[in-house]
């Protein structure tokens, strides 16, 4: 059967969706990239926020009337919308044949199965008390670089989000198949990977006693093959000493992700973070100081239930006083089963969309200039695709993929993506930098 996927939302389910691929590859199934080539479509969903969810219930019924064309025959949604609404979901819309929970989508194949047989499918049996995976993935990101889930579910607990009631406590993947699934990366070209989880720096705290997110990292950067190693999504009050470690390995890019989320310390304390302003500010000064060059990226979050002007300008100021390399901003989203779903009083989205838009157009200035100061220097950037006969797209050390900027390069030469080039940067625009490929000694 020809089964094509639609994956939305953040890394961690795409992740999901490519190892979704790979057990219906290994069960004879082959992988299309257009719904209209294949025999069943896959939605996998996100369920995190508002836009989330209107992004997937928008899916599934533009591919449901793809279904009803006769375009294909079998429709499943799985990923979190499916494990937080699986009877919603089922009742609402017919056009499913399935719902698939984030324990049981390994079963795809079977489940298809059924579906070719006429049966309606739910399949949505809570969370797996282990992370552990042996299928093979079909990787789908670029060329030159993947994501390495090294963890599901999260502990934390903060108020405004329903991620552990979806995705379940901490669970982390045991080292022995991050390590061999790496090693399959490494073999099949990947050079950059990209470590993901709700929050990386827990990491091992539920393994046995040795396993940690700097022994992990150690023994990523021992596999050949493998020459960018970056950290994602590190909580603000993990160990500062254990951070700087992970920092100073080998092949560890000078990268670090820290979702902030606020910058007011009444409204971290409502949100249910551990941590407040002077944390975050002895943390920043603490690892730039040992890490020279380091690169810094930030969430941050409006409208939160309560939050005054004085809360957004402490946030503002958060922003100009910290100056990250890159930042996103969204705006809170009452959620179901939340503590924060539950405050009051509730600030009205045209005040948060537009707390949004001064918090962005600011952290676009900071990122504007910090490019300016990048022009004239050189770097080493991965080649991520072709655009033109003559220019390329790619990234340089200080560019997450997918959520930072890019970097556009001029060549006079045909490059091969996913490979390294040293690119002399000549101009910056917004958030992308272009440059000029550099041929010879540098």
């Amino acid at each position: 059967m020809k089964v094509g996927f639609i994956s939305l939302g953040c890394s961690k389910n795409l992740v999901d969706t490519e190892h979704m691929m790979g057990a219906l590859k290994a069960a004879g199934h082959e992988i299309v990239n257009n719904p209209e080539m294949a025999d069943a479509v896959v939605v996998n969903t996100c369920g995190f926020i508002n836009e989330a969810k209107k992004e997937a219930i928008d899916t599934i019924v533009e591919m449901g009337l793809l279904k009803e064309q006769g375009k294909f025959r079998i429709l499943l949604a799985t990923g979190c919308l499916a494990q937080r609404y699986p009877d919603e979901l089922l009742q609402e819309l017919p056009e499913l044949d399935a719902v698939v929970g984030v324990k049981d989508y390994l079963k795809l194949p079977a489940i298809l199965d059924a579906c070719l047989a006429g049966e309606r499918q739910r399949a949505v049996s809570g969370w797996p008390e282990k992370y552990s995976l042996q299928t093979r993935r079909v990787v789908s990101t670029p060329p030159g670089w993947a994501y390495l889930k090294i963890a599901d579910g999260c502990n934390n607990r903060c108020a405004y989000c329903a991620i552990p009631g979806i995705r379940g406590p901490l669970r982390s993947r045991p080292g022995v198949e991050l390590i061999r699934e790496a090693h399959d990366l490494a073999d099949s070209g990947v050079k950059e990977l990209v470590l993901v989880a709700q929050d990386t720096t827990a990491y091992g705290r539920d393994l046995d006693p040795g396993e940690s997110l700097p022994g992990l990292v150690e023994r990523l950067g021992d596999i050949d093959g493998i020459e960018w190693i970056r950290v994602m999504y590190a909580y603000p009050t993990s160990n500062v000493e254990e951070i700087l470690s992970v920092l100073q390995l080998k092949k560890v890019v000078p990268y670090l992700d820290i979702p902030l989320q606020h910058g007011s310390d009444r409204i971290l304390k409502l949100m249910g973070r551990r941590y407040n302003r002077q944390v975050i500010f002895d943390l920043i000064e603490k690892l730039r100081e040992a890490t020279p060059g380091l690169v810094l990226r930030t969430t941050l979050m409006t409208g939160f239930p309560g939050e005054s002007e004085d809360d957004h300008r402490e946030s503002m100021e958060l922003l100009e006083r910290l100056e990250f390399d890159w930042a996103g901003v969204f705006a809170y989203s009452k959620e179901d089963g939340t503590v924060a779903g539950r405050m009051i009083p509730e600030v009205s989205p045209e005040v948060a969309q537009e707390r949004r838009r001064q918090l962005l157009e600011l952290q676009q200035r900071i990122t504007l200039r910090k490019n300016q100061q990048r022009v004239g220097q050189q770097a080493s950037v991965l080649v991520e695709s072709r655009v033109s006969p003559d220019n390329y797209r790619g990234r340089a050390y200080f560019q997450a993929p997918e959520v930072d900027g890019t970097v556009l390069i001029k060549a006079n030469r045909v490059l091969e993506t996913g490979n390294f080039v040293t690119i002399s940067f000549s101009r910056a625009y917004g958030y992308d930098l272009i440059g000029e490929e550099q041929i010879g000694p540098t």
